[in-house]
């Protein structure tokens, strides 16, 4: 039920927004790399799962720094490892890598439509490499 809407957006990569009749919008700057735009729609889609949401905050925009791994917000660091999860899942990698041979980082983030940067820090994360 989560409205999804690419379009050029200006100083930021997404956000998600709680609507006054309570629905939930997610935009996303679709002139970024389709796989920037897959990690940037699961990260809003986290701030949604993981109640970040709320009336204080009826609407959350994300400028590039916030995927950074240097950003320390502790909602930024949860969502994005929450998208992390939700693109790349360890079972996934660990069938991916160990079963069928896929260790080459680019292979595997074409596999899964995900930066080679994203994928390093989550197979870092998981003590894969």
């Amino acid at each position: 039920g989560i409205k999804v809407t690419g379009t050029p957006i200006i100083d930021v990569d997404g956000m998600i927004e709680k609507k006054q009749d309570g629905s939930i919008e997610i935009t996303y700057n679709n002139t970024t790399h389709r796989n920037r735009q897959r990690f940037t729609v699961a990260h809003e889609l986290s701030h949604y799962l993981l109640g970040h949401l709320d009336n204080s905050h009826k609407m959350l925009r994300d400028p590039r720094k916030n995927f950074s791994s240097d950003n320390y917000d502790i909602r930024e660091v949860e969502a994005n490892n929450l998208a992390a999860k939700l693109l790349m899942p360890k079972e996934t990698l660990e069938h991916l890598a160990y079963t069928l041979g896929h260790t080459d980082i680019d292979d595997l983030s074409s596999i899964l439509e995900v930066s080679t940067a994203a994928l390093h820090y989550r197979l870092k994360n998981l003590g894969m490499i």
